[in-house]
């Protein structure tokens, strides 16, 4: 369980990033303080002004679905189908697990194929609200890995496959605005990440030197028990993700001005 809410991690940071970003380019699009850039054409824009803001956003959030599949470079999102992620590294050292892991060569597929159940944003508070989820998410990696969970040794380094059903997220950006170069723009004050998962089966190659028997036993405990194991990363990985999600809206909104986001 700590092994597959490191999976878990990756999978919802890497996701949020791109839904983030993805989001924050809804409320307009791309333009430069040296030269403004014309906004691409297949980015629907939105106004502040419009009396249904909501439903523009998540129609022009919806309308570049297809194109997540080979990334949007204008828009800073990368390829999602599949998503690679050279490497990722994660250390937790509380509670009842303690494990120091990475993963390499990453690839996450399923992504593009997430339902927007709300997409709402209150230009006067400054506040985005974005509730998505995705049916079903699998990753592949090389792993390796060393420590205990519930005083139960772990170790090994091999491949890594795990499959997540019924992904919900939940993320609240709260911003304010500033004038910059006599221009508005806008500030991320602070951001809220919860998630939930449904199903979770992974597997680790390799475990205890190749001890099959070993291994396998235990990949089943993990499995069995990744609820309960998950209530130890839980804040771990919630801070982490809205740390995560903060850094890309910081980018967006310091790039584009307010105006160029959402115009009135």
């Amino acid at each position: 369980s700590s092994i597959r809410n490191l999976a878990s991690k990756m999978q919802l940071c890497t996701f949020l990033m791109l839904l983030t970003t993805y989001s924050g380019v809804v409320l307009a699009g791309p333009s430069f303080e040296k030269e403004r850039a014309q906004l691409p054409s297949f980015v629907k824009i939105c106004r502040r002004s419009d009396p249904n803001l909501d439903v523009c956003a998540r129609n022009s959030l919806l309308g570049m679905r297809e194109l997540l599949h080979y990334g949007i470079p204008e828009l800073f999102i990368p390829p999602i189908t599949p998503l690679v992620v050279p490497e990722i590294r994660m250390d937790q050292d509380s509670g009842a697990i303690y494990l120091h892991s990475t993963f390499k060569d990453i690839t996450v597929n399923g992504l593009a194929n997430f339902t927007l159940n709300e997409l709402h944003i209150n230009p006067q508070k400054m506040r985005m609200t974005l509730m998505m989820s995705v049916p079903n998410v699998t990753m592949n990696a090389k792993y390796k890995m060393q420590g205990k969970i519930m005083m139960m040794p772990l170790m090994g380094e091999g491949d890594f496959k795990a499959n997540f059903s019924n992904v919900e997220l939940s993320t609240v950006i709260n911003a304010e605005r500033y004038t910059r170069k006599e221009r508005l723009y806008a500030k991320v004050k602070d951001v809220t990440v919860k998630y939930k998962l449904g199903k979770v089966d992974l597997h680790l190659s390799n475990l205890f030197n190749g001890d099959h028997a070993l291994g396998e036993r235990m990949n089943t405990f993990v499995n069995e028990n990744w609820d309960s194991l998950s209530s130890e990363l839980r804040p771990l990985l919630e801070t982490s993700m809205s740390d995560i999600v903060r850094a890309s809206a910081e980018k967006i909104f310091d790039t584009y001005s307010f105006d160029d986001l959402l115009p009135e």
